[in-house]
């Protein structure tokens, strides 16, 4: 019995289709890598908020301690910025809509007070109310000299004509300059630091004035002259 022996035909319509199955996968793979890079793509925002992260562990650490913990200002710290806001608070506090203003240089500061809202009328004594008043101010004026030797001057109007030396003791505005710096020194203010005096006027107004002991020639003297 013979066997033929056949080679197995070629079959031509799997053949031809090979390439286009390849290539179909290639595509289905590309599509779902894009698919995959699209939704991992990194959000803008998460990206800084990372970065800041990591920032702030290497290089924030002191500035986060610096805000959460508030230091409180020492005398040499308390700039002169610093000095004139605390005092304008004080006053303006204590007194609404009190007059004050800066020197041209700005190392000076001056209140106007009407001599009615620290005394009653035609007295020397001291209104009550005003006892926080000095305290405080002489409390932030000893702070400020700690950093800088800083004075303070009181001048009170005292009418058309000034009074004689010996008209000084039974002179109510003398009295009353002498119980406003007994009120500073209460406070705790050197006496060398307090400077008073009385200038010619009618508009009855006390005068608060702070400078740095070296920034002022003229005591008592305006910046016009007067």
């Amino acid at each position: 019995m013979t066997v033929d022996l056949y080679a197995p035909e070629k079959n031509e319509k799997y053949g031809a289709n090979t390439p286009i199955i390849y290539v179909s996968l290639y595509f289905l793979l590309l599509a779902f890598f894009i698919y995959l890079h699209s939704i991992s793509e990194p959000k803008e925002e998460k990206v800084q908020q990372v970065i800041g992260s990591i920032d702030f562990a290497f290089k924030g650490i002191k500035q986060k301690q610096a805000t959460s913990e508030p230091k409180e200002l020492t005398g040499d710290e308390l700039g002169l910025a610093v000095f004139h806001a605390q005092l304008k608070k004080v006053y303006e506090t204590a007194i609404p809509l009190i007059e004050s203003k800066v020197n041209q240089a700005g190392d000076e500061l001056q209140f106007v007070v009407p001599v009615s809202q620290l005394f009653s009328n035609q007295s020397a004594i001291l209104r009550n109310t005003r006892d926080a008043l000095f305290s405080d101010a002489a409390m932030v004026l000893i702070k400020r000299s700690h950093a800088a030797p800083t004075d303070m001057e009181i001048l009170i109007d005292a009418g058309e004509i000034l009074p004689t030396s010996a008209e000084l003791k039974d002179n109510i505005n003398a009295m009353r300059l002498s119980n406003l710096v007994e009120s500073f020194l209460d406070g705790g203010v050197p006496a060398r630091n307090i400077f008073i005096g009385m200038k010619s006027g009618q508009t009855n107004n006390v005068y608060f004035r702070f400078y740095l002991r070296s920034s002022t020639k003229r005591q008592f003297r305006d910046e016009d002259g007067g």
